[in-house]
């Protein structure tokens, strides 16, 4: 679970505090249900953690938005003020296209766009075969073009 975690986030912090909160998870259901094999635990735990390390990051990508003010202090002065509010506004409307996508197509590419991840990569955090990876993708970014297109 911590090797998935760390893999995932890059920060042994995170990690730790993922595989706790999974592992907190996983005792209460225990102590409500009881009775879980060891193999089924097991693969409980690591479904978890992946869904967990997702979740997070997820709020991490929300929190870090930044405002308008704070990203007009980043302009050169050897660049025009146009070019930088004409990308800002382009990276706001690809960011309103990619919340009309469904969730599952939102998932991935967010998690292929902004955290750079490899199709691999995304197949392994998330369990879905790598040709599946592959089409959903593609399928993300036709749907994604034709929004905005309209």
């Amino acid at each position: 679970m911590m090797r998935l975690a760390k893999d995932f986030f890059h920060n042994e912090e995170e990690a730790e505090d993922v595989v706790q909160e999974v592992l907190m998870r996983l005792w209460m259901r225990e102590r409500a249900k009881g009775g879980s094999s060891k193999e089924d635990l097991a693969a409980l735990a690591i479904k978890a953690t992946k869904n967990l390390c997702v979740s997070t990051w997820r709020k991490q990508k929300l929190r870090q938005a930044e405002p308008l003010d704070n990203s007009l202090i980043h302009i050169r002065s050897d660049e025009r003020a146009d070019k930088t509010l004409l990308t800002a506004e382009q990276a706001a409307t690809i960011d309103t296209a990619i919340r009309h996508l469904p969730r599952s197509e939102q998932r991935l590419i967010l998690l292929k766009q902004t955290a750079d991840l490899s199709s691999d990569e995304i197949a392994a955090l998330t369990g879905i075969p790598i040709r599946s990876v592959r089409t959903m993708i593609a399928s993300a970014r036709r749907n994604l073009l034709k929004l905005l297109k309209q």
